[in-house]
């Protein structure tokens, strides 16, 4: 059932262009990180802008998820916003995985990986060789994600 589970929640990623963790975009200090050096566990890149309502939403949970699978898994945030914005809106939330800045970089990266639409929330999911398995426009399903990490991380 667990195989099946996950061959459907991932079946719908493979045909789309990049396939790969790669890409660099500065943090909320202006220091550029290269996605590539989470590569050995499985990585979530939520694409989010604080001014987006369901993107607002899925913060909570997925903060929630970051930290059940924390050693195991890796969030990654990239805002399509400034780095004060973003400052101001994760600090009372605690965030705690990594925070890019994505800007008109983050747009492009997007639509390579599925977004034709450039629509938010964005969620990418990588395995740990950085290879793209799913895709998810609009705000994730908490439960749904948790099945798949879980299956991931194993």
């Amino acid at each position: 059932m667990k195989k099946w589970f996950l061959a459907l929640f991932l079946l719908h990623a493979s045909c789309f262009a990049a396939n790969d963790l790669a890409g660099t975009l500065p943090d909320l200090t202006g220091k550029p990180q290269s996605l590539s050096q989470w590569r050995g566990k499985p990585v979530v890149i939520n694409y989010w802008a604080t001014w987006c309502g369901p993107c607002r939403q899925e913060m909570p949970e997925l903060i929630e998820l970051q930290a059940k699978y924390a050693g195991k898994v890796q969030f990654i945030g990239i805002a399509i916003d400034d780095a004060a914005a973003v400052s101001a809106f994760i600090k009372p939330l605690k965030v705690n995985y990594p925070m890019l800045i994505g800007g008109n970089t983050a747009m492009e990266m997007m639509r390579a990986q599925g977004n034709l639409h450039g629509g938010l929330p964005f969620t990418v999911i990588f395995d740990a060789k950085g290879q793209k398995i799913a895709v998810e426009l609009g705000r994730i399903k908490k439960d749904r994600l948790d099945r798949a990490l879980n299956l991931l991380s194993q």
